[in-house]
């Protein structure tokens, strides 16, 4: 992170352009599977899927388009630069504690580069939602660098007897002695540092390590159209407006209280820093008073545009955290941690990218209800509610084109609500919700459910509104490194509401390579055309 992908991207687009449609795809691999289609016909599936890899390859062409078109407004905004320029040299900066905000009293965490260590702060926050929450609190620790750092982080409690980093892509090797695990990073991540045997859920003292790139574009805390909050404590409580045209930068060592809402469209904003924004000010230890404060962030008129929010990070919200409905937002490296079922994790508007980020919530962690959104290289942690990728709420509009690839979801807590899975649409809305293609996704540590995906009248939909549908959702690549306890569920309200034209391809689940509805719950009677299949090698590309 930032992990770019552009030039493949454009060489995707670039084939499709060239094949005709339902053109079968020479250097493709071929399948074996089965189709399954409304009424309860099956058909054997042998060879390539033309009709699928013609619509993934819309969407990925749309997707190159769409990422371009975003950096192209970010360009306009004053501090809308987010990447760190080639060969920046190496570098190290880390943010001192704020002065009476406690350390965690169960990690302690050295950096090192050049010269001797040096002690990186570590938070902590303790769960809120008694009943529920498997965990006693949360600790993270935050710097920025370019090069290679050393990490050391040591656990006060005494028992461990190893150490491993998550997610399993970021490939780091640890070492462990003393009660200390030690490793070195030389890319940026948002990373969870785990001790052996405690690395499964739940985790009762998790500590996360938030890697980040060096700053860019940093704003000038005299000019007129930025509200800057330097290291320290700030209280500045609910309500705080968003502007056309502002900029709102917390800085490193900054910990402010505060929630930050638009009224009416805005243009042009920018929030940004490597500072926390703390909601717990709001918190009134009720889930259902809760319900009534406000988010941290909150720009809901959809006719906003041009949004940038990036590096901040967002604890102890008792409502969502970062909702940015404007066009062309970009949500980058933005990390979330909260306790309530309240607390969804990050949502954009139309025309939305949302990378490199961390999400810890126990609602659903990323939104892909508004069209033409990429979710990329983010890092989830999805507490016992709520989903980490959440398709549809009762959307009551037609909405399409989503890409959400090259994801980790590092863990897992649902257990008690049956309603629960990684992949999750609780569609009861009128609108047809089309297009997704998720792909390269990882999840570990999660055994209760996959896939949970139907169109389901529930209390929070007036039927007499009637009901849309779902079609064109594509899986592939999706590695899940355990056994599910519940089956996948794929089923529609009605004959004539239905998902269709639902794909699974080089699904590993379940310690095998799906081709069959084996692990399924599928309803004959309200889907149609709904593709179980893996290449005809066994395996499934990760």
């Amino acid at each position: 992170m930032p992990r770019r992908h552009l030039s493949l991207i454009a060489v995707a687009a670039l084939v499709a352009a060239l094949l005709p449609a339902g053109a079968a795809r020479a250097d493709g691999p071929p399948f074996t599977g089965q189709q399954y289609d409304f009424g309860g016909a099956v058909t054997p599936i042998s060879g390539t899927v033309p009709a699928v890899d013609d619509i993934a390859d819309s969407i990925t062409a749309s997707t190159a388009a769409t990422v371009n078109e975003i950096a192209a407004h970010r360009a306009t905004l004053p501090y809308g630069d987010i990447d760190p320029a080639p060969g920046t040299p190496d570098q190290l900066t880390t943010y001192p504690g704020p002065a009476g905000i406690p350390a965690s009293d169960q990690y302690s965490v050295t950096v090192q580069q050049a010269g001797g260590p040096v002690p990186s702060f570590v938070y902590t926050s303790t769960a809120k939602k008694a009943d529920t929450n498997r965990e006693a609190d949360t600790s993270w620790t935050s710097f920025s660098f370019s090069g290679a750092v050393t990490v050391r982080v040591t656990r006060a409690a005494a028992g461990a007897t190893g150490c491993l980093v998550r997610p399993y892509s970021a490939a780091v090797t640890t070492s462990f002695a003393g009660n200390t695990c030690t490793f070195t990073v030389s890319r940026p991540g948002n990373l969870s540092v785990e001790f052996e045997p405690e690395i499964h859920n739940p985790v009762l003292h998790p500590m996360l390590v938030f890697a980040n790139p060096p700053e860019v574009d940093v704003p000038s805390p005299t000019d007129p159209n930025v509200r800057y909050f330097g290291p320290g404590v700030h209280t500045v409580g609910a309500g705080q407006p968003i502007t056309s045209g502002q900029t709102i930068y917390v800085a490193g060592g900054a910990f402010v209280s505060g929630a930050f809402i638009a009224t009416g469209a805005v243009h042009d904003v920018t929030i940004k820093g490597r500072g926390v924004i703390s909601g717990l000010f709001m918190d009134t230890g009720n889930q259902d008073a809760n319900k009534n404060q406000p988010g941290m962030i909150d720009i809901a008129d959809q006719s906003s545009s041009n949004i940038l929010v990036e590096g901040i990070t967002f604890v102890d919200a008792p409502r969502f955290n970062v909702r940015a409905l404007g066009q062309f937002t970009t949500i980058h490296n933005v990390k979330t941690m909260s306790w309530w079922y309240s607390t969804d994790g990050m949502v954009g508007g139309n025309k939305s990218l949302l990378e490199n980020n961390f999400v810890k919530s126990n609602d659903d962690s990323i939104k892909l209800f508004w069209g033409d959104t990429i979710a990329r290289h983010n890092t989830i942690w999805q507490l016992e509610n709520g989903a980490p990728f959440i398709i549809s709420w009762n959307i009551q509009q037609n909405s399409s084109t989503f890409h959400v690839y090259d994801n980790d979801v590092i863990h897992a807590e649902h257990y008690q609500i049956e309603k629960s899975g990684i992949f999750r649409a609780l569609h009861a809305g009128n609108g047809t919700l089309s297009r997704y293609l998720f792909e390269d996704i990882r999840v570990e540590n999660a055994t209760f459910r996959l896939f949970d995906l139907t169109i389901d009248n529930n209390k929070w939909y007036d039927p007499a509104l009637g009901y849309g549908e779902i079609e064109q959702l594509i899986f592939r690549n999706i590695h899940a490194y355990t056994t599910y306890q519940k089956p996948s569920i794929v089923r529609g309200i009605d004959s004539t509401h239905k998902m269709r034209n639902i794909n699974f391809e080089n699904v590993y689940a379940n310690g095998q390579c799906l081709n069959n509805a084996g692990t399924f719950d599928l309803d004959p009677a309200t889907t149609n055309a709904v593709r179980i299949y893996r290449s005809t090698d066994g395996s499934c590309r990760t």
